[in-house]
């Protein structure tokens, strides 16, 4: 149950994200590109159940949980407007407290997720180019 509720809380900040940066905008956004809500969705529990299940990111994950601070950390990286807990420092500090391994892992299961989700390059460019870089350390920051 405590899995279910983290990937709604990520999908609906992922959700609110693409829809407030899109503001504006007569492009198509990533999250449009996507597929909306069930695209996002989609993502993030991709995304969330890889991770968890990675044995090279158990020491990471066991036991711990996404909280409200977290989402907003998201909801800011991602430009949804959102007050940010921590500093692009801080998520830095704890990109740098990866392991090499655990970095790959990362980005390989943000990368799997991602493309289950679509396999249009242009669409999976865009999404990583957005927040690609800072996968590993947001994510090293939300456990």
């Amino acid at each position: 149950m405590k899995v279910i509720g983290t990937t709604w809380i990520i999908a609906a900040v992922i959700v609110s994200l693409a829809a407030c940066s899109s503001m504006g905008s007569t492009a198509k956004s990533a999250y449009q590109m996507l597929g909306g809500t069930k695209g996002i969705e989609s993502l993030a529990s991709n995304f969330l159940n890889s991770s968890l299940k990675d044995p090279s990111l158990s020491g990471l994950t066991s036991a711990k949980n996404f909280d409200s601070a977290s989402a907003n950390q998201l909801c800011s990286a991602l430009g949804g407007g959102c007050k940010a807990p921590l500093t692009d420092q801080q998520i830095s500090s704890a990109a740098s407290n990866l392991t090499s391994d655990q970095t790959k892992s990362i980005n390989s299961n943000f990368s799997s997720a991602l493309s289950k989700i679509t396999s249009d390059s242009t669409v999976t460019e865009l999404v990583t180019k957005t927040v690609g870089s800072k996968v590993p350390g947001m994510l090293a920051a939300l456990f």
